[in-house]
């Protein structure tokens, strides 16, 4: 049986609109945006493989040696497997390339020896912002956000700038801000400090400033949107002199807080460096348009692509909603891949916001009725096997495809609804969902508990899903 990862490894021939990204053959940075299912990460694997032929010639002319040092920063490193692979295609000798595949946390904490990081960050700035007028986790991610964004020298710049990203609601004054550096983020570094211990910010800071030159030929960011400036910047500062940088991106999938403008980073975005894929490859027509309200309106900026549903080329069925208890909806789940899928040839993903507990009860099920399953969730590597069913929580599934995606048990608890539609948390909780169904390929199922429904589910167009009562 061919396994995930199996169909991974497919040879894939570029189109027309991914060629003219592909052919350009040359050093410097190049930022490639587009929405979800346009092929934004194969573009950038089937251009790997020109920059690898363009620097191995360089290396050639001058007689040097050196094998061409390549880095793929990735939230998916089950890409390793297909980059390998396409490696082996490029007829090249072993220690010709020294190719380096990680997440950006993986990546840095190894450069910087595996230092102690901070494990109860929320709890510390929860204690520290007891008297700070915003919520617990609003709190949380806005620090993340501006130590993500301004560097640990210069915090007094999130005084005045525009928060890029981050909506405009809780608002978040000048007078706020200050009383957030003070009262909370300055205590909290000291705080570290004391304990032996750095916050992600410390890692970004110190690869940029203290770890030696890599000196990187090729570096390839998968899924930049997720990336903060900081992390940037650590990054550029890792090129060789001649060297190629290329910034995959879409902030209609932005996941989690960020948010900053290319300049602050020292890139130049320029219509001469920078490419937009339109057209849906992934997803059948009823898909994308099943997902489009739930990004319709949202905020948008230059790296926002807008799906074009029109240029999906394929059609299938519509997504299907179930409405009844959560025992209902896996049973239903169940039976509907019993009757409609061959788990020889189709992969499916059961996907849920939190994961984890809300996986119990699917899993003793699966596990009742024979299923082999496997669990995506935070694995820095493909699980082996040759199971076709796959678990995972939204953001972990976030770059892969499935043929079938299931979402169910969308309850208030696990997809929280804001009443101001500008508020970011809402926003975030929009595009996470609209982000789980693009993984479809050819069919969507969504769950929920009538009694207990998400209001984001009100949000999807009653003509573009069969609904189901079970």
């Amino acid at each position: 049986m061919e396994s995930f990862q199996m169909r991974c490894l497919q040879n894939v021939t570029p189109t027309a609109e991914q060629l003219q990204i592909v052919s350009r053959n040359r050093p410097g940075i190049e930022v490639i945006r587009g929405a979800a299912g346009s092929g934004k990460t194969t573009t950038a694997l089937l251009r790997l493989k020109s920059l690898i032929g363009l620097f191995l010639n360089r290396r050639q002319r001058e007689a040097n040696d050196a094998p061409v040092k390549i880095l793929v920063l990735t939230y998916n490193t089950t890409l390793r497997g297909y980059i390998n692979e396409l490696i082996k295609n490029c007829n090249v000798n072993q220690d010709e390339i020294e190719l380096t595949v990680n997440t950006f946390a993986k990546w840095t904490v190894n450069l910087c020896g595996k230092p102690k990081i901070c494990s109860n960050r929320k709890s510390i700035i929860s204690d520290l912002g007891s008297n700070i007028k915003l919520s617990q986790d609003f709190l949380a991610d806005e620090i993340e956000y501006l130590l993500g964004r301004f560097r640990l020298d210069n915090l007094e710049a999130y005084y005045e700038a525009v928060r890029v990203g981050r909506g405009i609601t809780p608002r978040v004054d000048k007078t706020l801000r200050s009383q957030i550096v003070q009262e909370v983020v300055l205590p909290y570094l000291e705080i570290l400090q004391e304990k032996g211990e750095v916050d992600w910010a410390d890692i970004a800071m110190k690869v940029t400033d203290e770890i030696p030159n890599q000196q990187f030929d090729i570096i390839i960011c998968d899924e930049t949107q997720d990336f903060t400036a900081n992390q940037i910047r650590a990054i550029k500062s890792h090129l060789a002199e001649v060297s190629s940088l290329t910034l995959v991106v879409d902030t209609a999938q932005r996941i989690y807080a960020g948010g900053f403008r290319w300049i602050e980073t020292g890139i130049t975005v320029l219509p001469g460096n920078s490419f937009r894929l339109q057209r849906n490859y992934r997803n059948t027509q009823e898909i994308a348009a099943f997902a489009a309200p739930l990004i319709s309106g949202i905020p948008t900026d230059d790296d926002f692509t807008i799906p074009d549903f029109s240029s999906s080329s394929r059609q299938g069925s519509k997504p299907i909603v179930i409405a009844g208890s959560y025992s209902n909806q896996v049973s239903y789940a169940i039976q509907h891949i019993e009757n409609n899928i061959d788990l020889t040839k189709e992969s499916v993903a059961f996907l849920h916001p939190k994961g984890w507990r809300w996986f119990h009860y699917l899993e003793e099920r699966l596990n009742n009725g024979g299923f082999k399953y496997i669990s995506i969730s935070r694995k820095p590597e493909w699980p082996e096997g040759d199971a076709n069913i796959a678990l995972s929580t939204l953001h972990s599934a976030k770059g892969l495809e499935f043929d079938h995606v299931i979402i169910i048990g969308l309850n208030r608890e696990c997809l929280l609804h804001w009443d101001d539609i500008t508020d970011h948390r809402y926003i975030t909780t929009r595009k996470l969902l609209a982000m789980g169904i693009g993984r479809a390929k050819e069919t969507v199922i969504l769950g929920y508990k009538p009694e207990d429904k998400s209001e984001i589910i009100d949000l999807l167009q009653n003509d573009t899903y069969i609904s189901v009562t079970l």
